[in-house]
């Protein structure tokens, strides 16, 4: 095992050796029903052509593209699902349903509101050089990827699947995450705080991060004391693929996270970021399963989720990488105090024809909660800055996609 990376590491560095030590979980097949939020791990191929048969796009009358005949004897009709080839000769209709199969080539569908029908003679308003069919293949060709690998699998990708009768998607198996959240300090949400204790944020930011990617998590909290923690986790560690462990990542005292996961088998690869708020990170690895120690404050724990968290989860589910950065423009001037880490600033992402547009929020610590309100962003500020100018391009993190 590798020598932990003690000196100050930046962020595109970290998310480097996060992916560098992730590897995409077991892939297995699902139904249709159990697939939303997975992550594909093969292509998925046309079987057939897409549309697999000339089908009509609108109620009305097929005839011949070339009939030039003024009215039209009804000689049949057709609707979706039914096969009725047939070879129609000038002055024959047949009154197709929207999505019929036509009842053979060189047709037009004259609309149903452009016709007059009378008992089994059909006149045309209107006649337009529209065919209003969408042909065999318009689509997709037989053997063209249409969902490449990695694609996750949404609403409208699985419907794409069903209609290509692919029910049973090749998808990582379902990702095992458990979080730990420590401090003697911490109380529940719903608890009042008592002389020296804070509300436990954290646990709820990690939930919630988690659930808007669809991927479900176990969650504990433990007290400030190595041997407790040692014993819960032993066996309820073992087959996490993921293992999140909120505070204790620095280097004071009480601070017993890297013995923790050490402990737990986990070989140390990292033990401090040059960022902030973020620094005290602590990321290590046990076989294929991945652990962090994220610094207790919570605006830390936002800029750790959506930066090396998020890295994580796309190395173990083996979607496609996303780029870390994006690049906007300042909507106002951002001052700052200099400081030589890397910073990444809360902000609004606003879209519009352009570039993003990124508003600064300001914050007061990596434990100030009250930016996170409202923001939808990370601004990258390098080290020494003081002040950006107004229009200024600036790298950011998108912190709404997934």
């Amino acid at each position: 095992m590798s020598e932990p990376a003690m000196a100050p590491v930046g962020a595109a560095g970290v998310v480097a050796l996060v992916r560098q030590c992730g590897a995409p979980l077991p892939a297995v097949r699902v139904p249709l029903a159990e697939a939303l939020g997975g992550i594909l791990r093969e292509p998925v191929c046309a079987t057939e052509d897409q549309p697999a048969f000339d089908r009509s796009a609108m109620d009305g009358y097929a005839i011949l593209r070339d009939d030039p005949s003024a009215s039209f004897r009804l000689v049949d009709e057709i609707r979706a699902g039914e096969w009725k080839p047939r070879t129609l000769r000038l002055g024959e209709t047949v009154r197709v349903a929207t999505g019929a199969a036509l009842p053979g080539t060189g047709l037009q569908v004259v609309m149903r509101e452009q016709a007059r029908v009378e008992a089994a003679q059909v006149w045309l308003a209107e006649r337009g050089e529209e065919t209003n069919i969408r042909p065999q293949g318009q689509d997709a060709a037989r053997g063209e990827v249409l969902v490449p690998s990695g694609t996750v699998l949404r609403p409208g990708t699985l419907a794409l699947l069903a209609s290509l009768g692919h029910a049973h998607p090749l998808v990582t198996r379902p990702l095992r995450v458990l979080h730990v959240a420590t401090g003697n300090e911490l109380v529940a949400p719903d608890q009042k705080p008592g002389p020296g204790q804070i509300r436990d944020s954290n646990s709820t930011l990690v939930r919630a991060f988690f659930q808007v990617r669809g991927l479900a998590l176990s969650q504990c909290r433990l007290p400030e004391d190595e041997g407790v923690a040692q014993e819960t986790l032993r066996g309820a560690s073992e087959s996490v693929d993921l293992l999140l462990i909120s505070g204790g990542a620095s280097v004071g005292e009480h601070d017993f996270t890297r013995r923790l996961l050490e402990y737990l088998g986990y070989g140390i690869r990292l033990q401090k970021t040059n960022t902030r708020p973020g620094k005290p990170l602590v990321f290590g690895t046990r076989g294929p399963a991945l652990a962090f120690g994220l610094p207790g404050n919570p605006l830390a724990h936002f800029v750790c989720l959506h930066l090396y968290v998020r890295a994580a989860l796309e190395a173990l589910r083996g979607g496609a990488e996303t780029p870390l950065f994006q690049t906007g423009r300042l909507a106002i001037e951002l001052v700052s105090d200099g400081h030589d880490r890397e910073t990444f600033w809360p902000a609004v992402c606003q879209r519009s024809a352009g570039p993003a547009e990124l508003i600064p929020l300001r914050w007061a610590s990596s434990g100030d909660l009250t930016p996170l309100a409202t923001a939808t962003a990370l601004l990258r500020v390098t080290g020494g800055t003081t002040r950006l100018e107004r229009g200024e391009s600036i790298e950011f993190v998108d912190t709404e996609c997934g």
